[in-house]
């Protein structure tokens, strides 16, 4: 370790600055680990752990709003001087330094303190791991320290986690990189839902089912031609008649020889013999022209996904035996998509509440798709299916990876999902979660991580939040793709 520089005025117990020694400001950067002798070199009263933010360069004479010799000088062309200039950084304290590990620090943090820099060869992470029996660590490091890995609490991937990130922050890198094997290391066989097919089946040739070869319970397939429908047409009879239709689905998918054609026409036949039948006149009138209404909907080709062979309890065991398996999304109806993830949820969920630990890490692509800050129709029930297996599952060792572009708002996902989150990966913001309630900046903030810089974040950087994290202050992780 080195010396940089001393505490300043105005510290306190959770906030202080270090003013830099001469020309120092030339090497250090932000999110460096210091630590702080409080008190002096000789006897400090103890040694605080913290990441260097906020940077600020200080010169009295160059205020851009009061006019003074030098800034006339300047003004001219001269090159003012830089005697009276102060460079510092603020210190967020991780915490103090201890036998078993980091405790908070209830001390002031006293002025003219000296700071240190962690070089290379002082790994300050492995102090973050002292009071933990097995310690567990990313493939990721800090960012600029190759050797830091970056330490977890295992124990708490059932308490679920966000990704978040603008288009081309390396969300899925993260997952597929990092976030998976980690997973797997722990005990977890991870399910993969690719929402697009291209950001996670290229790279798992091999455990890759496609969702048209995968059967769907009946409660599924109704709320997938309830949505796409538009309820039926909003005629209970017409509803009825499909509701009988779809009773012994594979049966029917049997009779039709595999054909969706062919199911189509049978099920088209069914209704209308179904509305035929009804006696009263005015009645049977309305359920013809909703009948008609909705096979203008409906076309064979919409059937195709409903197709699938591989029941959900097949598809589980499958993943138990492999540990790991994408499910390949594209090609597929966003109604047929959800009313699959029903189907998914439903089975995961009846295992958790009979007392089985499910040892289940779901990575969910898009997630904004199946939880939106503003559900309506099948995706209320996707919403609510997502909030009830992130509820159990916390008992039952399962996790849900939810990965956005945004944390709120159109761009982000439903608030009473994402209360759910509890540990956090935030990478390049978008725009749009810069500034007001609920988004990135005003998570991050209280940390000193500035709007600015998450909008500038390079591929493949996230801030590292929450629970799962033995830091109580988010550290900055990097990782090198395979």
């Amino acid at each position: 370790m080195k010396i940089i520089g001393r505490i300043g005025d105005g510290s306190t117990e959770t906030y202080a600055r270090v003013i830099l020694l001469k020309d120092i400001e030339r090497e250090i950067k932000a999110e460096e680990i210091v630590l702080i002798k409080n008190g002096g070199e000789e006897n400090p009263v103890n040694e605080i752990i913290g990441v260097l933010r906020e940077g600020l360069g200080k010169n009295e004479f160059l205020s851009h709003s009061a006019y003074r010799p030098d800034v006339a000088y300047l003004k001219y062309g001269g090159q003012p001087s830089g005697a009276r200039e102060v460079y510092s950084f603020r210190v967020m304290p991780i915490g103090v330094k201890g036998e078993n590990g980091f405790e908070p620090n209830k001390l002031i943090i006293a002025p003219r303190s000296p700071v240190y820099l962690f070089e290379d060869d002082d790994n300050p992470l492995d102090l973050l791991t002292v009071s933990i029996k097995e310690p567990e660590y990313l493939e990721a490091f800090l960012e600029g320290h190759e050797k830091w890995r970056i330490p977890v609490l295992k124990e708490y991937i059932p308490y679920h986690v966000g990704i978040f990130g603008s288009t081309g922050s390396g969300k899925s890198w993260l997952a597929r990189y990092v976030l998976v094997e980690f997973y797997k290391r722990c005990g977890y066989d991870v399910l993969i839902l690719d929402w697009s097919g291209t950001d996670y089946v290229p790279y798992f040739e091999g455990n890759v089912i496609s969702i048209t070869d995968i059967a769907l319970d009946e409660e599924s397939i109704f709320a997938y031609l309830q949505d796409l429908t538009y309820r039926f047409g909003d005629n209970t009879n017409v509803r009825d008649a499909f509701d009988e239709f779809i009773e012994e689905w594979p049966k029917k998918i049997q009779e039709s020889g595999g054909s969706h054609e062919r199911l189509y026409e049978m099920l088209k036949r069914r209704v209308e013999l179904m509305v035929e039948n009804i006696e009263r006149k005015d009645w049977k009138d309305n359920a013809r022209r909703a009948c008609r209404r909705v096979f203008r909907k409906i076309k064979p080709e919409d059937l195709i996904p409903l197709m699938g062979t591989i029941s959900i309890a097949e598809l589980l065991k499958r993943l138990r035996r492999d540990h790991l398996l994408v499910i390949d999304m594209s090609g597929a109806m966003v109604e047929s998509k959800l009313g699959f993830f029903l189907s998914l949820g439903a089975e995961i969920y009846r295992e958790m509440d009979t007392g089985k630990n499910v040892n289940i890490a779901m990575i969910i692509d898009e997630a904004p798709q199946y939880a939106p800050w503003d559900a309506k129709g099948i995706q209320l029930q996707t919403s609510e299916m997502i909030k009830n297996l992130a509820a159990l599952g916390r008992k039952r060792r399962f996790n849900l990876t939810l990965i956005s572009q945004g944390i709120k708002g159109e761009i982000g996902i439903n608030a009473a999902v994402r209360r759910n989150l509890n540990t956090y990966f935030i990478g390049r913001i978008h725009p749009l979660d810069a500034s007001g309630e609920g988004g990135a900046s005003e998570w991050l903030s209280p940390y000193g991580i500035r709007p600015e810089q998450l909008l500038q974040l390079k591929p493949g950087r996230f801030y590292f939040a929450g629970i799962m994290n033995p830091s109580p202050v988010p550290l900055l992780l990097t990782f090198n793709p395979r």
